[in-house]
């Protein structure tokens, strides 16, 4: 489970410094989908951010099960990110020069896990990439590289999946694709997913769509609708 409680983060503008959100309160169970929208700069990247421990709120706490992560050295944060979280961007972050079958075995690596050839082959045959084993990232599409990122968010098995408008970058018909392959790739692991977006096509797809507006959380759809 993911707990935020009382939640502040503020930024500096023109000398003064302007609340992001302040008091924001957000809990998600384990296995759950969870879409958040909103207007850009209204912090749903930041908040992603802070969960994942990339940077530290000025208020509040941020749990993950009974472990609170927001007091943690930065090492340990990165540690516990590394393991726990794939994160998924909307620029794909592939490193240039490695394959694709390696950028997929890097988070192994940095989490000190032995690679796993049968679950890289696994994801690649899920995601319709096996073809592209030992292409270079150059070589690939959009939609293409944007499926790699997902198989190397998700080849560690973390518990949450974090997805920072991972279709922002891509044409319909990509957009399309690459969601249909997350969802289910989220729902065959059981990893949580807090998804972030400024699409509301996407609410279907979730079990619950949070709306981020004037530094607040609106449950649109969820445990209090249905």
């Amino acid at each position: 489970m993911l707990n935020l409680r009382n939640l502040s983060k503020r930024f500096a503008n023109g000398g003064e410094t302007l609340p992001l959100f302040e008091g924001l309160d957000l809990t998600l169970r384990s296995g759950e989908t969870c879409l958040l929208l909103g207007q850009s700069g209204c912090g749903k990247s930041t908040l992603l951010s802070l969960i994942a421990g990339l940077i530290a709120p000025d208020e509040g706490e941020i749990w993950l099960g009974e472990t609170r992560l927001d007091t943690l050295p930065a090492d340990e944060r990165a540690r516990l990110r590394g393991r726990h979280f794939g994160i998924v961007y909307q620029d794909f972050n592939l490193l240039p020069t490695l394959t694709v079958a390696e950028n997929l075995a890097l988070p192994l690596q940095i989490n000190h896990q032995p690679q796993d050839d049968g679950r890289l082959d696994a994801l690649l045959a899920r995601l319709g990439m096996s073809h592209k084993r030992h292409a270079w990232p150059e070589q690939l599409s959009g939609g293409q590289r944007q499926r790699v990122a997902l198989a190397r968010a998700l080849i560690h098995q973390p518990r949450w999946l974090l997805a920072d408008e991972p279709t922002g970058s891509l044409d319909e018909h990509n957009a399309e694709q690459v969601m249909a392959l997350m969802m289910a790739a989220v729902r065959e692991t059981g990893a949580g997913l807090l998804l972030v977006s400024h699409n509301p096509g996407y609410s279907d797809l979730a079990d619950r769509v949070l709306r981020l507006e004037g530094g607040k959380l609106v449950e649109l759809k969820g445990r209090r609708h249905g």
